[in-house]
C-alpha cells in the first residue's frame, strides 16, 4: 500500500509540474508577479515601511526572478523527496535510492524544459535544468537527513 501511495504522490506532483510548465509565458509571469507582489506587501506590513503602490510594484518586479528560480528549485526538491520516499519502499540501499531519485528528477527536469519549447512564449533552457538539478540535490540531501538514516547507515 505504501508503494502505491508514494508512487501516486510522485506521479501527481509530476503532473502539477507539467501543468505549471504548460502555462503560457503571460500566465506564468502573472503567477510569479502575483506571488512577488504579495511578498512585497507582507514585508511592507511586517516592517511598517509604508511603501507606495509604485514602490511595491517595483520591489515585486525586482524579486520576480528570484521567486521564479526559487519555485523551480522547490518543485524539483519536492519531486526528489517524493521519488526518494517511493524508491525507499523497495530493498535498495540508501545510495541507490539517492542516486535514482536524483537521476529521475533531473531527467524529468530535462523533459520538462523540452516540453516548454512547445509552449507559447516559453523556452527550454539548460540553465533551468541546472537550477532544477540543484533543487533535486537539495531534495535528496533532505530525504537522506530525514528518512535515509532511519533505514540504517549500513545500507549506504
Amino acid at each position: 500500500m505504501k508503494k502505491l501511495f508514494t508512487g501516486l504522490l510522485a506521479l501527481a506532483w509530476m503532473g502539477i509540474i507539467f501543468a505549471f510548465s504548460a502555462q503560457s509565458a503571460v500566465e506564468s509571469s502573472q503567477t510569479s508577479q502575483s506571488v512577488s507582489y504579495q511578498i512585497a506587501e507582507w514585508q511592507n506590513r511586517l516592517f511598517g515601511l509604508e511603501k507606495t503602490e509604485e514602490e511595491l510594484l517595483e520591489q515585486a518586479e525586482g524579486m520576480q526572478l528570484v521567486i521564479r528560480k526559487g519555485a523551480h528549485m522547490s518543485e524539483y526538491a519536492l519531486l526528489a523527496i517524493l521519488l526518494g520516499l517511493h524508491l525507499g519502499c523497495y530493498s535498495f540501499s540508501d545510495k541507490k535510492v539517492l542516486l535514482w531519485a536524483f537521476a529521475a528528477a533531473v531527467c524529468y527536469a530535462a523533459t520538462d524544459e523540452f516540453h516548454q519549447l512547445f509552449v507559447p512564449g516559453r523556452a527550454g533552457r539548460i540553465t533551468d535544468v541546472c537550477i532544477d538539478g540543484a533543487g533535486c540535490l537539495a531534495g535528496v540531501i533532505f530525504y537522506y537527513a530525514v528518512w535515509g538514516r532511519k533505514r540504517g547507515r549500513e545500507n549506504f
